[in-house]
C-alpha cells in the first residue's frame, strides 16, 4: 500500500533550482528538529540542490539532535526536480532509528531501529517540488535523545539512471559546507557513510559531489522541555518552566545559547545547545543578571520555574537576537549536578524585537 504525504516544503550539487516553500509547523508542546539553513517558515524563493546519484535502495538520513527522550509525530523530506518541475513522483520507505554512531573511517554504525514504514506492508509516495510531510501511523519513541530519520529510496518516476544520476532525487541545502556527524547517505556496497569524510568511493564526496544538509525534519515531543511566556522586547521579563518528568527531586542548571544544531559532547550525552558566546556568557558574566532561579530543585513533577530578564539596551531594539534555553538535571544537591541525569531539548527561540 502507497500513502500519500502531503506537501509542506518543496534540492548533488550539480544543479541549483530556487523553490517556493509553503509554511511547515509542529503541534503544541513540539518542536521541529531540522539541519538545514532554510527557515523553520520559508517564503518566497531560496537555492537547494539535487543529489542526482543515490539510486534505487539506497536512503538519505539526518541525525536530528533533541538532546533526550523524545517522541517523533511527523517526518519530513524535500523532492526536488533540477529544472524545478512539480509533480514526480517517487516511492520511498520511512525509517527512524536511535541514534548512530560515527567510526574513525567515515561509516555509521546504526542505533536500533525502532520503525520502518514498510513493515506495516506500506510504503509512501512523494513528489516534487515540495517539502513532502508525513505523520507517522503511530508515534514513535526515541530513548536515546538523538533521532535518525531516513527516506529510502523504492521507485522513481524521474528520467536517468543510477550510472548517471537521476534529474529528481532528494535535495540538500546547497550550504557551502559539509557538516561533520549529521548526513547519512546509505549507499549500495558501502554501507551507511558520512559524506564529509568516507573516502570508499576513490574520491570523497564533500564538496564535489555532496554539500550542505538533508533537508529531512522531524516534528518531535521532548520529555525534558523548556516552556516559555512573557515579553521579549529589551527589558522585558520571560517566564521560564523546566520540565523534566521522573526527576522529581533532582537539581536543575539552566542553559542558553545564540544557536542550536552542532551542540556540545559531554560524557553524559550531546548537549543540543551551541556553545557559543550567549552560552558562554549565559554561564558566565551574563548569568546573574539574565538567569532568573537559574538552578533549583525541581518539584516532585519534575519541574523548575524560573526567568530570562531580556537588557534594556536599545542595540537589541528590532535586532532579531535569538534565545535558545536549555537545562540539565543531577542528582544533586547543588552544585552536584554531575553526572547529569538528563538533558533537555532547546526552548522555541526567543526572538527580542
Amino acid at each position: 500500500m502507497i500513502r500519500h504525504a502531503t506537501s509542506t516544503l518543496a534540492t548533488l550539487l550539480l544543479c541549483c533550482v530556487a523553490s517556493h516553500a509553503p509554511a511547515q509547523s509542529c503541534g503544541p508542546d513540539r518542536i521541529l528538529l531540522k539541519n538545514d539553513s532554510l527557515p523553520d517558515v520559508p517564503s518566497g524563493q531560496f537555492a537547494v540542490g539535487i543529489v542526482p546519484g543515490l539510486c534505487i535502495n539506497e536512503a538519505a538520513m539526518s541525525i536530528l539532535q533533541v538532546g533526550g527522550p523524545a517522541t517523533v509525530h511527523e517526518v519530513a523530506v524535500m523532492f526536488g526536480q533540477a529544472q524545478g518541475t512539480a509533480g514526480v513522483q517517487a516511492v520511498v520507505d520511512v525509517e527512524i532509528y536511535d541514534g548512530a554512531t560515527l567510526n574513525p573511517n567515515g561509516t555509521y554504525t546504526m542505533g536500533p531501529r525502532l520503525f520502518r514504514l514498510s513493515d506495516g506492508g506500506s510504503n509512501l509516495q512523494i513528489q516534487t517540488h515540495a517539502i513532502n510531510t508525513f505523520t507517522l501511523p503511530t508515534p514513535v519513541r526515541v530513548p536515546g535523545g538523538t533521532v535518525v530519520v531516513g527516506f529510502r529510496m523504492i521507485q522513481t518516476l524521474a528520467s536517468g539512471s543510477c550510472q548517471f544520476g537521476y534529474t529528481s532525487n532528494f535535495c540538500v541545502d546547497a550550504a557551502n559546507s559539509c557538516p561533520r556527524g549529521r548526513n547519512i547517505l546509505d549507499a549500495i556496497g558501502h554501507g551507511p557513510v558520512d559524506p564529509n569524510s568516507y573516502q570508499g568511493f576513490g574520491i570523497g564526496l564533500c564538496p564535489t559531489f555532496f554539500r550542505g544538509d538533508w533537508i529531512i525534519r522531524a516534528c518531535v515531543e521532548p520529555e525534558l522541555a523548556v516552556n516559555w511566556t512573557g515579553s521579549t522586547t529589551p527589558g522585558g521579563f520571560v517566564q521560564v518552566t523546566y520540565n523534566a518528568p521522573g526527576h522529581g527531586g533532582e537539581v536543575y542548571l539552566g542553559l542558553g545559547s545564540n544557536s542550536v544544531g552542532t551542540g556540545v559532547q559531554t560524557p553524559w550525552g550531546r548537549l543540543p545547545l551551541n556553545q557559543d558566546w550567549l552560552f558562554d556568557c549565559l554561564l558566565g558574566d551574563c548569568r546573574s543578571q539574565m538567569l532568573i532561579s537559574g538552578h533549583g530543585i525541581l518539584d516532585p513533577q519534575g519541574r523548575g520555574f524560573g526567568g530570562l530578564l531580556i537588557p534594556n539596551l536599545p542595540v537589541l531594539a528590532g535586532s532579531n537576537l535569538h534565545i535558545y534555553l536549555g537545562f540539565v538535571t543531577g542528582p544533586g544537591p547543588f552544585p552536584n549536578i554531575f553526572p547529569w541525569t538528563g538533558i533537555s531539548a532547546p526552548s522555541a527561540p526567543i526572538i527580542v524585537n
